[in-house]
């Protein structure tokens, strides 16, 4: 049987438009691959139940896809102990934007979100073209997409994978981070900034890129024969 990823969409705030996308193309992708499948916990009582011991024992990865606030509190420690022990996590969009309250777990995920511009096109580079999240994908991309600014973000502390050389709004040169990788305990987590537009779900690139990071999540250090996104 395919691993399961557990994919949670819940949310205690600002809720994105692109959610019901999200899942969409999510579990289309798993049917498509035959590498996963998916499991979505899209309200918080979802959430807490998912989360739960009995419940991650059957998870792969864990996936916070535009979950926002300080949704299912109660499985947060439970949560970053399962990665810590080996388990792995993927944020995406405003996974960044969840958990304000706890050091812990903006420290496992590697930045928190602090704020964004109004919706722009950005030129994307790829800071690491041998990773399985970013292998392949055409590089420099352009994308109109909502770009994230982070606190709590240290380049010494994570592995690059995506970034920006001028800021989104000013067009100032600079480094501003939007996907990475780093280790939590023996777990694995990877984040990565996009994904706020629909359009972005729905292109092949993005697609190529969360494949790739679920993938890599899954301990797959070669790209799998039998993936196929963007079709």
């Amino acid at each position: 049987m395919a691993p399961l990823v557990l994919i949670c969409t819940a949310t205690e705030g600002f809720r994105h438009d692109s959610i019901e996308t999200a899942e969409e193309v999510l579990a289309a992708m798993a049917g498509r691959t035959g590498l996963f499948q998916v499991r979505f916990a899209r309200t918080e009582a979802e959430m807490i139940a998912a989360l739960s011991p009995d419940g991650l024992r059957e998870v792969s990865v864990v996936m916070f896809v535009h979950t926002t606030g300080e949704v299912a509190t109660p499985r947060r420690a439970g949560l970053l102990q399962w990665v810590a022990d080996g388990g792995a996590f993927i944020g995406v969009h405003s996974a960044s934007d969840t958990w304000h309250e706890s050091d812990q777990y903006l420290e496992m995920l590697g930045g928190e979100f602090a704020t964004h511009p109004a919706e722009t096109t950005v030129s994307v580079q790829i800071d690491d073209p041998a990773h399985l999240s970013t292998a392949g994908l055409t590089a420099p991309y352009t994308i109109f997409e909502e770009i994230y600014l982070f606190g709590r973000f240290s380049r010494d502390r994570v592995n690059m994978l995506m970034s920006l050389r001028a800021h989104p709004e000013t067009g100032a040169p600079g480094f501003f981070p939007l996907a990475w990788h780093k280790r939590h305990g023996s777990g694995r987590v990877l984040y990565t900034a996009l994904g706020h537009r629909n359009e972005t779900w729905h292109t092949p690139w993005f697609q190529q890129h969360l494949a790739g990071a679920i993938e890599w999540a899954l301990g797959r250090e070669t790209r799998s024969r039998r993936r196929a996104v963007g079709r």
